[in-house]
This record gives structure tokens, sequence and C-alpha cells, in this order.
């Protein structure tokens, strides 16, 4: 057997594999790039032109990640259904909405879209808002024009409507197509896939959600994208897992609280830069971006000395403290969000500074975090927990009102003798869900089988798992003290407004004299990502925990609405002895703050335990014991 080489003659012009005109092969003109979190992915010269455009490399909220999973997925539904007739076309326009969902964000992504255009810019006449799915149509209709993309009209619809998930300018589309980038259906899309696993990765941990798996588990049934039954287990993981991330890492309390920096330092330069005309146009937003703090810090205007303060402040991280931190079914915040404010809050303060100016109270020291445990509350235990919050050297505290100066007071500390006002005072309210806001994510997401891989059906707890969590949104409502030396007060007066608020209709009380046992309590752990429903409820803190102290007069605001101590549902006396009248369950009585002397520490219940097994717990006499 003889091999046979041939030769390209010597002056022959060889193809260049780089040169996207050419069309000798496939391998030359398809370009790969290296994703973190993906490895290799692959884009056609078409979509390549896009990502090399301007407006793609300014934006970081580009997601090449977001359109390689819309490929696959378009491209696995084609190739194991081709009965459903998905043309290139259609893998192209799914792949560039993916790639350009997110061409909209703004400086610092949904902190701009969420709370500062809001801010600054209000509702439209009509009542709605922007969001930033509408500049992402915008600059894409600008990418195209500048660039020469060759994209028809028809196409740049078409890919509008699979970013906004729904179909508004684009007709005789395949439905379940609009499933894909923006699933508003169920919430499983590939941008949720994506930056779950980014995500994840970016704070050092390990994603469990496998892309790959939900890909080759889908299927189209009835014009819908269903999953393979036995991946319910992992459709559920996907929810819980960006329930987790909001709850962990987007609405941690120090991110909310550099949030609400930058948004002021952003309102304050407004008049400056005029950042909530450039979403109006193209060529002026496509400079908005996260380099805005530098140009406000590099710009010499007199007019940007405020917001050059808080910048200060945040790099210094001089952030507002949190003062006070609940966590509340979701009727909670559409019954207290108008009552609950810093107004209302500064309101209270000056009521509680009057009343102790009339019995000649000094003022409030000594601070305390809200994760405190709720009976570690006197000044003596505060000052005890600031000492290991910040150790022996106590650190100073920013103020505001000095340009940044540093001072000795210390955290919690009072300034002056003097009352909050609204500007002290930050009241968020964040709401967290599995995706489908008070609904079951799962109720809305369909299955197949082997044995009837045409027929989509829901997911049954006895295939599927029947733990779940009873609620699938809740809300966390924080409070902070923009200087941290005046924690006590924020949280003092936040505390007095607390009690007088009405409790929810139908809302369960807490009762406060049935313990729970260890069994029980190890019952009820929260096994993937939900509580097990059982007949013990969460036990939410209360000041019932505290002992009243004889002789000392309580400044606790008399509550607007009271049970009456005979009512059938009235819970039973607690294990001190007090108790509050309030219907709501955060109401305190006696109020620790004015308390003449600290409430007593109690012991654990390990150590407790252990006094009792060495013979200690109510043996008075050592020598007694001892024998």
């Amino acid at each position: 057997m003889s091999l046979t080489v041939n030769f390209a003659p010597a002056d022959a012009e060889l193809p260049d594999p780089y040169d996207e005109a050419s069309t000798s092969g496939k391998f030359q003109v398809d370009r790969c790039f290296k994703d973190p979190v993906w490895d290799l992915i692959e884009f056609d010269p078409l979509v390549c032109q896009i990502i090399d455009t301007h407006i793609v490399v300014r934006n970081a909220g580009t997601h090449p990640g977001t359109g390689h999973l819309a490929q696959r997925l378009v491209e696995h539904i084609r190739d194991r259904q081709p009965e459903l007739g998905i043309d290139d076309r259609d893998v192209l326009c799914v792949t560039v909405a993916g790639l350009c969902h997110d061409l909209g964000h703004g400086p610092f992504s949904h902190v701009f879209d969420n709370h500062f255009i809001p801010d600054a810019k209000g509702k439209r006449p009509d009542g709605t808002s922007w969001c930033h799915e509408e500049a992402s149509e915008m600059m894409l209709d600008a990418l195209v024009k500048d660039n020469n993309i060759d994209l028809t009209q028809d196409r740049v619809n078409f890919i509008k409507d699979l970013i906004r998930g729904e179909t508004r300018l684009s007709i005789n589309e395949k439905k379940f197509l609009f499933e894909i980038v923006a699933n508003k259906r169920n919430g499983i899309d590939v941008d949720k896939w994506d930056y779950i696993a980014r995500d994840t990765r970016a704070v050092g941990e390990t994603c469990t959600l496998v892309a790959s798996r939900l890909i080759h588990a889908a299927r189209v049934v009835d014009d819908t994208i269903c999953y393979d039954h036995k991946d319910s287990q992992s459709v559920y993981e996907l929810f819980y897992s960006r329930y987790s991330l909001h709850k962990r890492v987007y609405n941690h309390k120090t991110a909310k609280a550099i949030e609400y920096m930058i948004v002021e330092a952003l309102l304050e330069a407004e008049p400056v830069f005029r950042l909530a005309e450039a979403i109006e146009d193209p060529q002026k937003y496509l400079h908005v971006t996260d380099s805005i703090i530098e140009d406000i810090e590099r710009r010499d205007d007199p007019r940007l000395a405020r917001s050059k303060q808080i910048i200060r402040a945040l790099r210094l991280r001089q952030v507002p403290k949190r003062a006070e931190e609940k966590c509340l079914p979701t009727e909670y915040k559409t019954l207290w969000k108008t009552l609950l404010t810093p107004h209302a809050i500064a309101e209270m303060s000056v009521k509680l500074w009057r009343e102790k100016q009339a019995r000649n109270q000094p003022a409030l020291l000594g601070g305390l975090d809200t994760v405190a445990e709720e009976t570690d509350l006197s000044e003596n235990v505060a000052r005890d927990t600031l000492q290991e919050d910040v150790g022996t050297a106590l650190l100073p505290a920013f103020d505001m009102s000095t340009n940044g100066s540093s001072s000795p007071t210390v955290l919690g500390m009072a300034m002056e003798d003097e009352p909050l006002t609204e500007d002290d005072v930050i009241v968020d309210w964040s709401v967290l869900h599995y995706g489908m806001k008070e609904k079951d994510p799962l109720e809305n997401v369909n299955f197949w089988s082997k044995t009837h891989p045409n027929m989509k059906q829901q997911s049954r707890p006895d295939t599927s798992g029947v733990l779940r969590p009873e609620r699938f949104q809740e809300v966390i409502l924080r409070c902070y003290a923009k200087d941290k030396r005046r924690v006590c007060q924020v949280q003092e007066a936040f505390r007095a407004v607390l009690s007088t608020l009405p409790q929810p209709e139908g809302a369960e009380e807490i009762d406060e004299a049935t313990p729970v046992s260890t069994q029980e309590s190890e019952a009820a752990m929260v096994t993937g990502g939900g509580s097990m429903k059982s007949d013990h409820h969460p036990r939410t803190p209360t000041m019932d925990q505290f002992q009243s102290i004889p002789g000392v007069e309580s400044t606790t605001v008399s509550p607007a609405v009271s049970n009456s101590n005979t009512s059938p549902t009235a819970r039973p006396t607690s294990r001190h002895g007090a108790r509050s009248t309030s219907r709501t369950p955060f109401a305190r009585d006696p109020n620790p703050f004015t308390s003449a002397k600290p409430t007593p520490r109690q012991p654990s219940g390990s150590k407790k335990r252990a006094r009792v097994a060495d013979g200690e717990e109510g043996s008075p006499d050592r020598k007694k014991r001892a024998t």
C-alpha cells in the first residue's frame, strides 16, 4: 500500500483562517472565545461582528455566556425535534437576543434601573416606568445602524421580542422560542442559568446548577418547553439557587447600604451630568458606565461637593449602619410601607426625646447590632457586644457634616442630645422570592416522560419530593442609621414606631410559652431550600422576652390596636410574666433602652443543662453539693 501526499503549489494563496469573509470552510469563519464559566464558546461571523462593536464592548452587562446557552438550547431542540421547523434564522435571532438582552443596563446594573431612574425621572404620564429592556432595544437599533450589521428589520423586531419574552413587534413566530431568553411563564431561561453560575463562581462558591443537564432534558410539547420529569429536583434547585443568591449576596445588608450611597451620589451629581436624560439618546447613553464615579471625582465643579463627599465615605467604607432587621410575610409590606417611613421614625424620635427631657434622663449611649440576641439589649450588654465586634481599639466614626473628618465618638454613641431627622434614617424593603413571587414556581413548569414524550404534565409531590416551603416570598425590612453614632437612637425610634403598627388581618400570634424541643427543632430544619410544613411556627423575637423592672417607667408607645386578654386566640403569658397588649408580634414592653438597670443575661440552655448534670442547679450550698 502506498501513501500519496499532495502539496499545494508554492505560488498558491492559502486561505486566511481568521478572515471572516472566507467561505472555504466552517472552521475558518467561526470564532471561539474563552469564557471563565462555560469554557470555549463558538459564534458565527455575524454574531462576532456584533460582539466587536463599541456598544457591546462598552457594556459589562453584555453576556456572551447567555448567548452561548441560548444557541445551545435552540440547536438542541432543532436537532432532537426537526419536525418543529427551527431554521438558521431562528438560531441566529435567539443567539443575538441572548447576547444583547442586557445592552441597556446602566451604571451598577439594576441599581441604576430600579432606584436611580425612578428617583431622578419618576413615572411617565401614563403611569409606566422606564426599564432597561427599553434601552436594550434602543442600543440594538443603534448597533445595527452604526455598524451596518446584516439584520433585516423583521429580524431586529424578532430579536427585540425575544429580549422582552413576549410578542409585540413580530408575527407568526414560534411561541416556544420566547421562553429561551426571557421566560415570563415560569422564569426558566438561559439568562438565569448564566448569572446564577457566574455570580456563584464570583463569590467563591461551587454552583450546583448543571445547565447541560437542563439543556438535554428540554423538549417542546404543545408549543411549550418542557423538561424530563427525572430532572424536577434540578429545576427546583434552580429556583432555590436564585432565592439564595438574592438572600445572601444581592440583598446583603452592606450591599444594600452601599447601593443607597451610590444612588444618593448620582442624584447629587444629576444637575451636572444629567444622566437621566441620557437614557433617551444612544450616543449619550453609550458613555454612561460604572466609570461615572471616577468622572465625578475628577470633575472640578462646586456643585459636586456633596457627591464627592459621599463617594469618599464609600471608599473609606463608612457606610450606613444597620439598626434593625425583620423578616416578614408579604402582607406586612402592603400594610406598613406607608406607615413605617423615615418621617415617622423622626417624629417618634422627637417624641421620645421630649419624654426624656421631661424626665431629665441622660442621652442614650451604647451601640448594638440587630443580630444580637433580643435578650441582650441592655446598655452594658450593648457595650460588651460593641467591644467584641470592633476589638479593644474603638474605631472612629465618619461624620458626613465634617467633610469626611474622623471623630472620636464611637459606634452607637449619640453625637448630641438631639432627636433624629428624616435624613438620618433609611428604611429599606426588599422582596425575595423563588422567581414567581408568591407562587410555587414548579406549578408553571411542565414535564415529559419517556413513556409519554408528547404529553406535558405538572410535577407531583410523590415523584418530585414533598419538602417545599409554605411560602415562596418574603420581605426583609431593614432600618439603617446613616451616621453609625446614632444607631441606638434610630433603633429605639424604629421599635417604638413598630409597636404602634396594626397587625395584618388573619396573622397568627406566636406562642411564646410553648418551647420547641431539640428533636422537634432538628426535624424542622430546612432541607433543600425550604422549611418543612409542621405544627411549629418560626419563633419571632418579641419584647415579651424582657423582664419588667419594678419602679421603672417605660416609654413604649401604646399600640394603635390591641388584643383583649380574654380573646380565644390570645396567647398565654410569657415565661417572664410580662406580656404586651399590642397585636403586632414586635411590640416591646417595657422598653429596654429606658430601663434603670440592665436586664441580666440568662444562661444558655447548654450551660444550664451542664449545671443540672453536675448537681449545681438549684443547690445553694456548694459544700452540700460536693458531699
